[in-house]
């Protein structure tokens, strides 16, 4: 079963109201491919629009894996876009990594 592995680290200043992280899925031995958003946690659209774009790019790294393969919705990788971003909230710049099987 194929696993997308996302990587995310909280950048720039961490006292800020803004939000910072560099983003990066891979599946399989395929190269990286990642972003930068950034958002204020009182602004869902601004959320919604860094989730958008993690699945954009969370989609390129499976379909750039294998053509053929759809992979989860887009629900579930912005889920899972979300968890793994809110996971390195707090580790000061410490990327952490979480992986979804599909």
């Amino acid at each position: 079963m194929p696993q997308l592995k996302c990587t995310a680290r909280r950048i720039g200043d961490h006292e800020s109201r803004k939000e910072e992280y560099e983003v990066a899925f891979t599946v399989g031995q395929a190269t990286p491919r990642g972003l930068r958003i950034g958002y204020q946690a009182a602004r869902a659209y601004e959320i919604n629009a860094a989730l958008d774009a993690a699945v954009e790019v969370a989609r390129e790294a499976i379909t750039g894996d294998d053509p053929d393969n759809r992979g989860p919705t887009d629900e579930a990788l912005a889920k899972f876009s979300w968890r793994a971003i809110q996971s390195a909230k707090y580790e000061r710049g410490s990327p952490r990594s979480s992986t979804l099987e599909y």
